[in-house]
């Protein structure tokens, strides 16, 4: 059943402690990055060591609560003062999980004289703007099978490379991504419009990842609901979902943005 949970993911009452072993078929979440970003509830300036204990405590319970054929889809983004940050992240996680694809999401791109997405700038004669960002793909086991076509793109064929006839209607016109995703933001000039949160993701994104799954009908976990954006992504393909939020605001926003799929 769908499922949004104003809490903790950690309350032994109602967070992911409550919950059986082995419920969901996968998680895709973007968890606080500890770069200071100001939310509503969340202080996201802990320590390093605090952060990294209490991110591995969460990704603990998500793995008791993953089927062994689950998959968990992990955005962790960076900055240039601290750019170890999602490597860290992944290193507390590597003790339990297997890192079995790297994804780079690409927010913008600029390609034969056109920017195409955006992103925020930064205003520094030392830096350059990150225009990407960390989308780990953990499982249980190296073996766990992906549906590649499920986000695959066309071929390009050129002259003397041109589509085999025979099986032109039998295989899609279709070859694997890549771990390269282009997937910009949609333009969202209101804070309003996105709940005033103020760290979201596109919805692509996460439809992305449980299209890549393979799985068509599933149960996925965000423990870091936000504003909705996993659920939304769920709705859209057939799926129930799971997710915990401390805001109680970005969890009404949730709400109202899943009640148009009623």
């Amino acid at each position: 059943m769908p499922e949004l949970i104003h809490g903790d993911c950690l309350d032994k009452e109602i967070g992911l402690p409550s919950l059986a072993p082995e419920t969901f078929d996968a998680c895709v979440t973007s968890p606080p990055y500890n770069l200071g970003i100001k939310y509503h509830q969340y202080n996201d300036n802990k320590t390093r060591e605090q952060y990294l204990n209490w991110l591995g405590s969460v990704f603990s319970e998500v793995y008791r609560t993953l089927k062994p054929s689950g998959h968990l889809f992990l955005n962790v983004g960076y900055s240039n003062r601290d750019p170890w940050i999602a490597q860290d992240v992944a290193g507390v996680l590597r003790k339990q999980w297997t890192l079995q694809n790297s994804i780079i999401w690409v927010k913008s791109l600029h390609v034969n004289s056109k920017t195409f997405g955006h992103f925020k700038p930064i205003n520094s004669n030392r830096y350059i703007t990150p225009t990407w960002e960390h989308l780990y793909h953990f499982t249980k086991s190296e073996l766990t099978t992906v549906d590649k076509l499920a986000v695959g793109v066309p071929y390009v064929y050129y002259e003397g490379n041109k589509r085999n006839p025979k099986t032109a209607d039998t295989k899609p016109n279709l070859r694997c991504r890549g771990n390269t995703w282009f997937v910009p933001y949609d333009t969202i000039q209101s804070k309003y419009e996105k709940g005033k949160h103020p760290a979201i993701f596109p919805v692509a994104l996460a439809d992305m990842c449980l299209r890549l799954t393979g799985i068509t009908s599933g149960c996925v976990l965000d423990p870091f609901m936000g504003t909705g954006t996993t659920a939304v992504a769920a709705e859209a393909n057939h799926w129930d979902y799971t997710g915990f939020d401390i805001d109680a605001e970005y969890m009404e926003f949730a709400q109202e943005r899943l009640a148009l799929w009623t």
